[in-house]
């Protein structure tokens, strides 16, 4: 039989969540029935956690959420402000499979306790198999070499932001990064020496980046990063970050490798394309500028 973790301690009652005088009956078996069903429409990992965000909104006084797995973080709501949490693992065959987050604008009553208890219960089979499907899912979406993504994560993941911005009225940026000197490299020691470069500005870009932005090898020497909820001197501070870690990079110091980056921001109106050409002309007029340089367009 599977371990599951004790949902609610004695100790949480020093968190300020309960409330006294309530009634503590948790969901009916109809109401369960139902939401087992709403989680089981969909896999995909982003869409069953909005389900059971949702489902959380409709039945107790949330205020956000965020889910913690072994190679991801989604957050729904305002989670920064709420000084009433309260971490609840998901476990499967005794290991912690994901972390979860609640956060609560007031004192739950001891009814919404019972019923946080039951949706926590709910959601994990669903979010188990989305989590299981979302790695299979992953492995096709990386760069073998840098684990960083690759062109189709890139191309994916930049329709669903130009979705949300349109839907929302939010921007965000992009950044694209060439290597200078890197074909020196090549030609010269190699492409096993290459690699190990490829690799360094793989880790520099994890090190510059926010959580919440992402990172992909575009191809070859040129890499792109998306930055949701960006803006102009946001931009400019995370690639004036980046240039300054490869600076210091020993192996990139090595090899005098730095980059030049192009950025630009969300437009509305604006396609994949013509967001990646505005930042590719950026880049080509870095190139122009000199080596280890930044232009936005």
């Amino acid at each position: 039989m599977e371990h599951m973790t004790p949902v609610f301690d004695a100790g949480l009652k020093d968190n300020n969540l309960f409330s006294s005088g309530m009634h503590n009956s948790g969901l009916s078996h109809t109401e369960s029935h139902q939401i087992m069903l709403q989680l089981s429409t969909s896999i995909d990992l982003e869409e069953i956690a909005q389900l059971f965000y949702r489902q959380l909104k409709a039945k107790i006084n949330l205020q956000g959420l965020s889910i913690k797995f072994p190679d991801g973080l989604l957050t729904f709501g305002n989670t920064e402000k709420s000084k009433n949490n309260k971490t609840l693992d998901q476990v499967s065959q005794h290991k912690i499979f994901a972390t979860l987050i609640y956060s609560f604008s007031n004192v739950l009553s001891l009814r919404e306790t019972a019923i946080l208890t039951d949706l926590h219960r709910l959601f994990k089979f669903p979010l188990k198999n989305a989590l299981e499907f979302h790695s299979v899912k992953q492995l096709a979406l990386k760069d073998h070499l840098t684990s960083l993504g690759n062109r189709v994560h890139y191309q994916e993941s930049l329709l669903r932001l130009l979705s949300h911005a349109k839907r929302a009225s939010e921007s965000f940026g992009l950044l694209v990064i060439d290597l200078d000197k890197f074909k020196l490299v090549n030609d010269t020691f190699g492409h096993q020496e290459g690699d190990q470069v490829l690799i360094a500005v793989a880790n520099v870009l994890n090190q510059s980046l926010r959580n919440s932005d992402y990172a992909f090898r575009f191809g070859g020497d040129e890499f792109c990063c998306l930055l949701p909820g960006s803006d102009e001197l946001t931009n400019s501070k995370i690639a004036k970050r980046i240039q300054g870690f490869m600076n210091r990079n020993t192996v990139l110091a090595k090899y005098n490798i730095s980059c030049s980056i192009g950025s630009t921001m969300y437009q509305f109106g604006d396609t994949d394309e013509t967001l990646f050409n505005r930042a590719d002309k950026a880049l080509y007029a870095a190139k122009l500028n000199g080596k280890n340089c930044y232009k936005a367009a």
